[in-house]
């Protein structure tokens, strides 16, 4: 045999197992996390099921409420919203740089409906996966609201937001001052020892869960995590802009 055919048929070997792994692959449903959840299955397992598959899910503020009522523990919310949040900078960055991933369903973060314990493009009612946007990175659920309409003024924190609450603000005052603001201290945090190739999620799964349990409604959630993740879009669009940015002229 020739060392053409040999190579040439190395190649086709590889193809083919690159063609199965990605026909074969599949997100792991939103309910198997709830069931494994439910069996006792210990964070770690759980974590490394959904890492396995390569699965990250689009949750809202108030999914992380109703996961954890499903019995989801705290390292878990934490995972899912960390590899959310993971997700959304790596698009970010491929948005910056003129790049993508194209349609590729498993690779974007999976639409869900927490109610019906539903996920997955083509179940949860979404727009294309691959659908190309002038104004924000593929893949971003239409729930985010950026770019911003207009310009943030005045700063806010969970810890306020939290106190309105107990205060028995209405809600619509709350998101009024949650898309008026700037959140502090959930965008580049970590502390100086934290080592990670992306940014740490600073507003943390369980932490939206704790809110609720202390009167932060589903509204007020949903708008905490939408802004939340606009924000940090805008702050890794413009990190990545001077990365790619050309150096003086010499």
């Amino acid at each position: 045999m020739s060392v053409r055919l040999c190579v040439t048929g190395a190649v086709l070997l590889v193809l083919s197992a690159c063609s199965t792994f990605y026909t074969s692959r599949h997100p792991m449903p939103i309910a198997d996390v709830v069931n494994l959840s439910k069996s006792g299955a210990p964070p770690p397992v759980i974590i490394q099921r959904i890492r396995d598959t390569g699965t990250t899910y689009a949750l809202r503020g108030s999914d992380f409420a109703k996961l954890k009522a499903d019995g989801v523990p705290d390292p878990v919310l934490d995972y899912l919203q960390q590899s959310f949040v993971d997700d959304i900078d790596l698009q970010t960055r491929y948005w910056v740089e003129n790049g993508g991933i194209g349609g590729c369903r498993f690779c974007y973060p999976q639409p869900v409906d927490v109610d019906k314990l539903e996920s997955g493009y083509g179940v949860v009612p979404a727009p294309p996966p691959g659908r190309y946007q002038v104004s924000k990175p593929m893949g971003t659920p239409d729930w985010v609201p950026y770019p911003p309409l207009e310009r943030s003024s005045g700063s806010l924190s969970v810890q306020e937001i939290e106190k309105m609450a107990k205060d028995r603000t209405p809600d619509a005052q709350i998101i009024e001052r949650i898309n008026h603001s700037n959140l502090t201290n959930v965008i580049g945090v970590g502390g100086t020892f934290t080592v990670r190739s992306q940014p740490v999620a600073g507003l943390y799964g369980s932490e939206l869960a704790r809110l609720y349990s202390q009167g932060v409604s589903y509204a007020v959630l949903d708008a905490l995590q939408a802004k939340f993740l606009a924000q940090f879009i805008e702050a890794e669009r413009l990190r990545y802009t001077n990365m790619v940015a050309p150096g003086p002229m010499r």
